[in-house]
């Protein structure tokens, strides 16, 4: 079944559940099946979308949904981007993909290419149609040769040069759909989904809007990640699962006297490794353990959760998602045995196809149907898996392996450290030596000298940072996640210093 099919058949089964809440709007299954019909019929007297892939800018509000499924009716290809996106990187995602037309919101589209077409209006919504200039599109995808069965490319933020567009199928979006609902314990009919992760991101792309779909419950869509405002909508709509990313859960710790939620009942964290702390602080705070997952953009995005139920395992990710397989290879491809650390690699009926206009990269991740995720980790006794750290953050001290997640861990446990990121710099003597980037809490100070301090008898002398570096807050991705590539691009060009 295909994602617009879907959307029309739990419209005519549960036509009155609501799909959307959205600040004072309820919008029914039925009513979205009928905007998006709307949208799509209007759309199509602009052009001709079967086959094409469609640019969706929006932040999280209905727009975004109605103009996601109305793009997969027409048979085009939807691809969600970060509206704030420069002009340069919407340019390069324009050529790369041959995109005809952009939509966008009204008054804010105004980087990607293109002249307004047409402001178009459905129902009490509108979204603005841009058409790419003729020069931006003159070469079409070439890889794979076969793109009739893509519903989505998600391009990810690569850690050099220009992102990578992930296709993924319906097939494989809604298999992953189905994976979380299961791995969540998902009831059909009665959740309410607090969607503020990005929308145009895997994670909320699937885990929110398709997986809601697939249980025929609820989105509450919230444009903008506000705390207070976050928890008084979800007591307002009765909010049941949360999915986050870890900074912020570390905020809603922080929250002082939080709206008590009664039917809040799990909470998911993904995206980024999630600190104990954090999820100690949660949990005193709301008595609620937060659920540690994973899976990148290429694995649909879900590989593996932890239990919801328990038992919870901080530190790590939990077990593989039924029907997905999960291992742990060296440098050679082969399995490791317990408690090695190599690379996570996953075959799951969710992989990606390919990525667009690129067979090196698409050879070099997607192995004999191995997902290789660039993620270093290990499996335990009782077969939980748990990322060290990224491939690439991997330092090299005197020849001896250190993950900057394990001094973050330990850095995080500072009174005075909000958040923090090590990274590398290079090292006549030992090759390289980690740098600590710390953001501090409001009215507190840290000297390099304490810092060592309070780290000495917490780790190995060449683990513990030989530089501190103080921000007033780190720089992140539109996910959140700490974006250390601006953070070395920073320390070596002396922004950061």
């Amino acid at each position: 079944m295909r994602i617009s099919e879907l959307l029309s058949k739990t419209a005519q089964t549960w036509p009155e559940v609501p799909y959307m809440f959205y600040e004072d709007d309820v919008v029914t299954y039925r009513e979205t099946d009928e905007l998006v019909g709307e949208l799509a019929e209007k759309l199509s007297a602009y052009g001709d979308y079967k086959g094409r892939f469609i640019l969706l800018s929006s932040s999280n509000c209905p727009q975004f949904v109605i103009a996601y499924h109305a793009v997969l009716r027409l048979g085009g290809k939807v691809l969600p981007v970060n509206p704030r996106l420069a002009k340069e990187e919407l340019e390069y995602i324009v050529r790369d993909a041959c995109v005809p037309f952009s939509i966008c919101l009204e008054g804010k589209g105004g980087a990607i290419a293109g002249e307004e077409v047409a402001k178009i209006d459905f129902g009490k919504y509108s979204v603005v149609l841009k058409k790419t200039p003729e020069e931006l599109i003159t070469k079409k995808p070439f890889f794979p040769e076969d793109l009739s069965k893509v519903a989505v490319c998600i391009y990810t933020s690569g850690t050099t040069g220009h992102p990578k567009g992930a296709l993924l199928t319906d097939e494989q979006l809604l298999a992953n759909a189905r994976m979380c609902h299961k791995g969540l314990d998902a009831r059909s009919e009665g959740e309410v989904m607090v969607t503020v992760l990005p929308l145009f991101h895997a994670y909320a792309g699937t885990a929110c809007l398709l997986m809601t779909l697939s249980c025929h419950s609820t989105m509450l869509i919230i444009e903008n990640f506000q705390p207070l405002k976050v928890l008084e909508e979800m007591q307002k709509h009765n909010a049941t699962i949360f999915l986050g990313v870890p900074a912020m859960y570390a905020v809603l710790a922080n929250v002082e006297a939080p709206p008590k939620i009664p039917t809040w009942r799990i909470c998911v964290s993904g995206g980024a490794p999630l600190p104990a702390v954090v999820g100690e602080n949660f949990l005193a705070k709301y008595g609620l353990t937060i659920a540690e997952g994973d899976g990148p953009t290429e694995c649909g995005p879900a590989t593996a959760f932890n239990p919801v139920h328990g038992p919870v395992k901080v530190g790590t990710i939990g077990f593989p998602l039924e029907g997905v397989s999960m291992k742990i290879v060296g440098n050679d491809s082969q399995e490791l045995p317990q408690g090695a650390i190599g690379e996570i690699v996953v075959k799951s009926p969710s992989n990606f196809l390919a990525y667009l206009n690129q067979p090196e990269e698409t050879a070099k991740t997607l192995v004999d149907g191995w997902v290789y995720t660039g993620d270093l980790g290990f499996v335990d006794q009782d077969g939980y898996f748990a990322i060290v750290d990224r491939k690439k953050d991997m330092l090299l001290v005197g020849g001896l392996n250190v993950y900057p997640r394990e001094i973050e861990e330990y850095l995080m446990r500072h009174p005075a450290v909000r958040e923090c990121s090590v990274i590398g710099r290079n090292d006549d003597l030992r090759g390289e030596v980690p740098v600590a980037f710390v953001a501090l809490k409001e009215g507190q100070t840290l000297t390099e000298l304490e810092m060592r301090q309070f780290l000495r008898d917490k780790l190995a002398a060449y683990k513990i940072p030989k530089e501190l570096v103080i921000l007033d807050a780190l720089p992140r991705n539109p996910t959140g996640k700490i974006y250390k590539l601006a953070l070395r691009a920073g320390y070596q060009d002396g922004t950061y210093k």
